[in-house]
C-alpha cells in the first residue's frame, strides 16, 4: 500500500495535482458526535481496525457480537513474496484464515465456525484518504454548513470510499459518497453523458439532502447517518420491530429485518471511529503526515456542444487531467463522439477558465 500510496502521488503531481501541505484538521474543536457508553466499544474496535490494523491484517470477532476480537491475523509476509502472484498469494492468505478460524473456534469453543467473522485493517487506507481528503473537504464542509447539517458528516466519506474518487460498489453505488442509482435518478443525476454521483461537489449536494431529510423523518442523527447507510424504509422498519426510537436498541435486537447486518449496525460506529482518528491523526499516523490541498478549480456548464478537442485546451491539452477532475463524464461515449452535448457540467482549473469564452 505504501507503494500504491507513492504512485498515486506521482500520478496526481504529474496531472497538476502536486500541492500539498503539513496535515491539519478541520474538525470543530467540541465535536457534536459522542459515543454513548453502550456505543463505546464498538467505537473503539473500529478505531483500532482504521488505525492499528493495515489491510495486510486483520481481527477476528464474533459477527453477532462485533466488538468481541477473538484473535488478529497477519498477512503482510504472503503480500510481500514477490515469488508469488495475486492469485497464489489469495489462496495462501485464504488457507491462512481458515486454520487461523479453526483454532480460534477449538481456543473459543465455538461449534459454529460461521460465527467467527474476519475484518481486515484499514489503516494505510485511512492514511491515503488524509491525504486525498485536503482536496474536496473545504467545498463539502462549505456546503453542509450552508444547508445547517453539522460538518463532521462530511466524514462519512473516509467510511463509503475513502475519499477515492473512482470508487464503484458490487450493489451499484458510486462515487465518494456511494449513491446508489435509485436515489440518484429521482434528481436527474444519471443521463447517458455523465453520471453526477461521481461529480464532486453534486454528489454532495445529494448527499446533504438526503441526511437533512433522514433527520427531518427520525429526529436523531445517529438513526440519520444509519439510514444513509441501510435506507430510510430499512431503519423504520427496524425501529417498528423494536418500539425504540434509539440506534443502541436496533443494535442489540434479536428480532430484525433480513438485511440488517454487520454494515448497517456498524455504520454509526464507523463515523465516530473514523473522527476519533482524524482527532489524532498525527499520533497514529506520524508528524510528517501530509494533505492534498484544496482543487484550485471552478464548475461550469457547457452552453452549447463542444469538441473534446478544444475542451483540452481548459487542461493544458492532458486527457489524463480532463479525465481525473470530470470522472463523472461517460468517457467511453466522448472516445466514440469525440464532442461533449450542451448542458454537460465541467470542472475546469480556474488558471484556464478564461478560456471558457472561446470554447468552439
Amino acid at each position: 500500500m505504501k507503494l500504491f500510496f507513492l504512485v498515486s502521488i506521482i500520478l496526481f503531481s504529474i496531472s497538476g495535482f502536486s500541492l500539498v501541505k503539513p496535515w491539519k484538521s478541520s474538525l470543530p474543536a467540541e465535536s457534536t458526535f459522542v459515543p454513548s457508553e453502550k456505543m463505546q466499544d464498538r467505537v473503539d474496535f473500529w478505531t483500532l481496525i482504521y488505525a492499528r490494523y493495515t489491510s495486510k491484517q486483520g481481527v477476528f470477532h464474533l459477527s453477532d457480537q462485533d466488538n468481541f476480537v477473538l484473535g488478529d491475523i497477519d498477512f503482510s509476509d504472503i503480500s510481500a513474496r514477490k515469488d508469488l502472484n495475486i492469485i497464489e498469494k489469495t489462496r495462501l492468505a485464504e488457507k491462512r484464515i481458515q486454520i487461523q478460524r479453526d483454532e480460534l473456534a477449538k481456543k473459543w469453543k465455538i461449534s459454529q465456525k460461521s460465527r467467527i467473522r474476519l475484518q481486515t485493517g484499514l489503516k494505510d487506507r485511512m492514511e491515503k484518504a488524509l491525504f486525498l481528503s485536503g482536496r474536496y473537504l473545504p467545498m463539502m464542509e462549505k456546503i453542509f454548513k450552508d444547508n445547517n447539517v453539522p460538518a463532521e458528516l462530511t466524514r462519512l466519506v473516509f467510511v463509503e470510499s475513502s475519499f477515492n474518487i473512482l470508487a464503484q460498489s458490487k450493489v451499484g453505488a458510486s462515487g465518494l459518497w456511494q449513491i446508489m442509482p435509485s436515489v440518484a435518478r429521482p434528481h436527474g443525476y444519471i443521463t447517458q453523458h455523465y453520471d453526477k454521483r461521481n461529480h464532486p461537489k453534486y454528489a454532495t449536494e445529494l448527499a446533504v439532502k438526503i441526511l437533512k431529510q433522514n433527520y427531518k423523518s427520525l429526529g436523531s442523527w445517529p438513526l440519520a447517518v444509519t439510514a444513509y447507510n441501510h435506507g430510510l424504509t430499512g431503519v423504520k422498519r427496524m425501529m417498528a420491530r423494536t418500539d425504540s426510537d434509539f440506534l443502541e436498541d436496533l443494535i442489540d435486537a434479536k428480532d430484525v429485518t433480513p438485511s440488517w447486518g454487520v454494515a448497517s449496525k456498524n455504520f454509526y460506529a464507523c463515523l465516530l471511529a473514523v473522527l476519533a482518528v482524524e482527532r489524532s491523526a498525527q499520533d497514529h499516523f506520524g508528524d510528517k503526515l501530509m494533505q492534498s490541498v484544496a482543487l484550485n478549480v471552478k464548475d461550469y456548464k457547457l452552453k452549447k456542444q463542444v469538441k473534446k478537442k478544444s475542451l483540452l485546451k481548459l487542461y493544458s491539452g492532458s486527457v489524463t487531467r480532463f479525465r481525473q477532475l470530470n470522472p463523472h463524464l461517460n468517457w467511453r461515449r466522448i472516445s466514440k463522439n469525440q464532442k461533449v452535448p450542451a448542458g454537460t457540467p465541467l470542472v475546469i482549473p480556474k488558471e484556464k477558465f478564461h478560456l471558457v469564452a472561446a470554447l468552439k
